[in-house]
């Protein structure tokens, strides 16, 4: 015979579980509940804070270029950039004329991909770097001096991004601006103070915590090419300036990353961790995710 109060008790642990359950993942639910408008007046792009018809609309009649800088270098070429691609073929900047600029070590290992109408792809060999902190920091000045001085005259914005993410949907022109940071979804419920600024005083890359608003992930970020010009060429400065004092920031260039867009120059616009999302927050519609990490092989 059931135990009725055995059974009841029972029912009430699994609905009061289900409850925490729902409260839990709503509290991870970033939008709306979060602000869209960052403190200096630049807008922080949610789905729903747009109307992609209309911003499509304006770059379609200005003939608007997008580019993408991505970096495969060693290993990162033959594990993420095909996927990287194919998605971005899919679903990057939708009806806009779009150029792929792949900087690599070994162009020769190129993979054959093929893209739709009006994305072309561009190959830009790079200096072989034996530390992976090395390949991070140093893609400021290979930015310059390999992707910059094409894509000043063939894109009006460029993207530049690490090769291993994937797009899962639309990845459009809300997010194009003159200078545009990404929110690190990893730091996006922490408190400031839990923030991984650079804290050593010794580096170019040292943020005050009270200085500092968001922060920023290295894997995405973008403008025009004079604004990226300036970002670029103040992380190189600084990162050059540390490897002279042996010296180097905890986060490499997303440290120095970070300083210039908390010190120097506030980003025009901020996307929120739909556009990088690394799946510890819970999201109604990410646009890009990142690929499943293996940093002690890749690396290596």
């Amino acid at each position: 015979m059931v135990n009725m109060s055995r059974l009841r008790k029972i029912c009430f642990y699994i609905f009061l579980l289900t409850l925490c359950s729902v409260i839990y993942w709503k509290s991870l639910i970033c939008f709306p509940g979060q602000p869209s408008v960052t403190p200096w007046g630049a807008p922080i792009v949610w789905e729903g804070t747009f109307n992609a018809k209309e911003v499509d609309r304006l770059h379609y009649q200005r003939g608007t270029v997008v580019g993408i800088s991505v970096f495969a270098v060693g290993k990162y070429l033959s594990r993420y950039l095909i996927p990287f691609l194919i998605s971005a073929n899919r679903y990057f900047m939708p009806g806009l004329e779009c150029v792929l600029y792949v900087v690599t070590d070994s162009p020769s290992s190129m993979p054959a991909v093929s893209l739709r109408p009006g994305m072309t792809l561009v190959i830009l060999k790079c200096p072989v770097r034996p530390r992976w902190q090395d390949i991070s920091m140093m893609r400021m000045k290979d930015l310059q001096d390999f992707v910059f001085p094409l894509a000043r005259d063939q894109v009006d914005y460029l993207f530049c991004m690490d090769v291993d993410q994937v797009f899962v949907s639309r990845y459009g022109s809300e997010t194009l601006g003159d200078l545009v940071a990404q929110l690190h979804s990893g730091h996006y419920l922490q408190k400031k103070e839990d923030y991984t600024y650079e804290q050593d005083p010794r580096s170019t890359a040292f943020i005050p915590l009270e200085k500092g608003q968001y922060y920023y992930h290295a894997s995405v970020f973008g403008g025009t090419i004079p604004r990226l010009m300036n970002l670029t060429s103040s992380c190189l400065r600084g990162i050059l300036e540390d490897k002279e004092k042996e010296v180097e920031a905890v986060w490499h260039d997303e440290s120095h990353l970070n300083r210039y867009l908390a010190l120097e120059d506030l980003p025009s616009k901020v996307l929120s961790p739909e556009y990088c999302w690394d799946r510890r927050l819970w999201l109604k519609s990410p646009k890009m995710r990142w690929a499943t990490k293996d940093y002690e092989n890749m690396r290596e």
